[in-house]
C-alpha cells in the first residue's frame, strides 16, 4: 500500500513537471504572439505600418502550407531524395523562425539588435544543437508569424481553420498516420517543426540527436500552437484581455490533450482538444 501510494506520487509529480515545462513553453509563445500582435496593431493604427490585406495574407499562407505538406509528402515517398531532406528541413526551418522571430523582437528592439539575437541563435542552433536552444528559436519563430499574419485574419476564418486542421490532424495521426511517419522523419533528421518536450527539465540541455519518440521527450507540433494563436491575435483589435482570455483557455486545451495522451500512452493529434477551448474561449468573449 504504502509502495502504490509512493508510485502514484511520483506519478503525479512527474505529470505536473511535463506539463509545466509543456504548458510554460506554449504560454511563453501565445503571449509573446499577443503582445507582439498589440505593439503591431497600434503601429498599424498610427500608419507606421502595412498589414496585407485578409484575403492576400490568407491565400499565402494557405499556399505555402499545403505546397510544405506536398513537398514532404513526395520526399516521404522517394527514398533517393533522403540526403536532400535535410537539407530542405532546416532551410525551412530557419526560414520560418528567423522571420517570426525578426518580426517579434524588431518591435522592442533596433533591427540590428533583432538580427543579431536571432542570427547568434541560429548558429547555435547548427553549431550546437541543443534542445534549449530550439525550443527557444521556436518561442520566437511561432510567436512572430501568428501575431503577424493573424492580425489579417478575422476571427470567424480562423475558427474555420482551426475545424478544418484539427479533422485533418485526426485523419493524419489515427487513419493515414502521415503524420506520425513526418514526425519520425524530422526526428530522424534533427529538425523539428515544434517544441521539444522534455520530461525533466535537465534534458533541456541534451543535444537533438538525444530526441527520440518514447525516450526521454514529448513534441508539441507547430502548428498545435500557431492555430489557437492566430484565434488569440485575431482577437487582439476587440480587446487584449479579450486576447489572454483566448490563450487562457487554449492553455486549458493543452492540459486536457496531455492528460489523453497519458491515458493512450501513444501519438494523439493533439489540435483538436486544444482548437475546442481555444473555440470556446473566443465565444466567451463574445459576451463581452
Amino acid at each position: 500500500m504504502i509502495r502504490d501510494k509512493k508510485i502514484e506520487r511520483e506519478s503525479r509529480k512527474k505529470f505536473w513537471r511535463v506539463f509545466l515545462i509543456e504548458g510554460g513553453l506554449f504560454s511563453l509563445a501565445s503571449v509573446f504572439a499577443v503582445v507582439g500582435a498589440f505593439q503591431l496593431n497600434k503601429l498599424a493604427g498610427l500608419e507606421k505600418i502595412y498589414l496585407p490585406a485578409n484575403f492576400l495574407q490568407y491565400f499565402l499562407v494557405s499556399f505555402l502550407v499545403v505546397t510544405f505538406l506536398v513537398l514532404l509528402f513526395v520526399l516521404l515517398k522517394n527514398k533517393k531524395a533522403s540526403k536532400f531532406k535535410e537539407i530542405i528541413y532546416k532551410g525551412f526551418f530557419i526560414t520560418t523562425v528567423f522571420w517570426g522571430g525578426m518580426t517579434v523582437l524588431n518591435l522592442f528592439l533596433p533591427a540590428l539588435a533583432a538580427i543579431l539575437v536571432m542570427g547568434i541563435l541560429i548558429v547555435l542552433w547548427l553549431k550546437f544543437p541543443i534542445v534549449w536552444v530550439h525550443d527557444v528559436l521556436m518561442i520566437l519563430g511561432l510567436a512572430g508569424v501568428s501575431s503577424f499574419l493573424g492580425l489579417s485574419l478575422i476571427p470567424s476564418i480562423v475558427v474555420a481553420l482551426l475545424l478544418i486542421f484539427s479533422v485533418y490532424d485526426f485523419i493524419a495521426v489515427y487513419k493515414t498516420k502521415h503524420m506520425i511517419l513526418m514526425a519520425e522523419e524530422m526526428i530522424g533528421k534533427k529538425v523539428i517543426l515544434g517544441f521539444i518536450i522534455p520530461k525533466e527539465f535537465k534534458h533541456l540541455k541534451n543535444k537533438l540527436k538525444d530526441v527520440k519518440i518514447g525516450g526521454n521527450f514529448m513534441i508539441l507540433g507547430g502548428g498545435d500552437v500557431v492555430f489557437p494563436s492566430l484565434l488569440a491575435v485575431s482577437a487582439v483589435p476587440s480587446g487584449f484581455l479579450k486576447a489572454i482570455i483566448i490563450v487562457f483557455f487554449s492553455l486549458a486545451g493543452v492540459f486536457f490533450s496531455y492528460w489523453i495522451f497519458t491515458k493512450e500512452k501513444e501519438p494523439i493529434p493533439a489540435l483538436p482538444p486544444i482548437a475546442l477551448l481555444a473555440i470556446i474561449g473566443y465565444l466567451t468573449t463574445l459576451f463581452f
